[in-house]
């Protein structure tokens, strides 16, 4: 892979990344990993404001992440890579725990690295 077309992967990579960045954008595509939904279903399950929860369907859209389907007059919302949000889902909590455990660790071992300086 050339230099440039390695930056174009890294900017695309870097911009689908940033969707995942924000609790409630995950716990939508949690719930879209499981089944197509409406947005009635999203909000029911978020626990939050209609606005709150089609802003941030706008924003997994508009990054390419979700399909949306008319049925009557509600749109089903689903993942467009199905297989691949659930990976990343799995990685990110998986990373997420090893994490939490490291920074707890760390900062055990600064406490006592303090306490016998």
């Amino acid at each position: 892979m050339s230099p440039v077309m390695r930056k174009t992967a890294i900017a695309r990579s870097a911009e689908v990344a940033g969707v995942f960045g924000h609790p409630l954008r995950l716990g939508i595509l949690s719930m879209l990993a499981d089944q197509p939904r409406i947005v009635t279903d999203l909000v029911a399950g978020a626990g939050v404001e209609q606005a709150q929860v089609s802003k941030h369907l706008a924003i997994l859209r508009s990054a390419g992440l979700l399909q949306c389907t008319p049925e009557g007059r509600c749109r089903v919302y689903s993942l467009a890579d199905t297989q691949g949000v659930r990976s990343l889902l799995s990685a990110l909590a998986s990373v997420g725990q090893t994490a939490a455990t490291n920074k707890t660790r760390c900062a055990r071992t600064s406490v006592r690295a303090r306490a016998t300086a």
